[in-house]
């Protein structure tokens, strides 16, 4: 079930609304009747998480084996890439 509200209103029932999503609950959050954000129980947000996470490493699968080709049509020597892969991860 999912339910809207607008963000002034749910500002005074934050401990309510954090209830409702533990029992299942999707709350809308809504801006001059925009949708902005969505409260979400942990275990949900935690599988789309993992699922967007499942899908970007997906795309970038299937994008690999165009990138190094273009990097052998360019002249770019895939170690160099790799490296400053790397280098980038440690700075995390």
């Amino acid at each position: 079930m999912e339910r809207i509200i607008g963000i002034e209103e749910a500002r005074g029932r934050l401990g309510e609304l954090a209830e409702s999503v533990g029992d299942g609950e999707s709350v809308v959050l809504a801006k001059r009747g925009r949708a902005c954000a969505v409260l979400v129980d942990c275990e949900e947000y935690l599988a789309f998480k993992e699922a967007s996470g499942r899908a970007a490493r997906e795309e970038l699968t299937e994008l690999l084996p165009k990138i190094h080709a273009q990097l052998e049509h360019v002249g770019v020597d895939r170690r160099l890439v790799r490296q400053a892969i790397d280098a980038v991860r440690r700075l995390r």
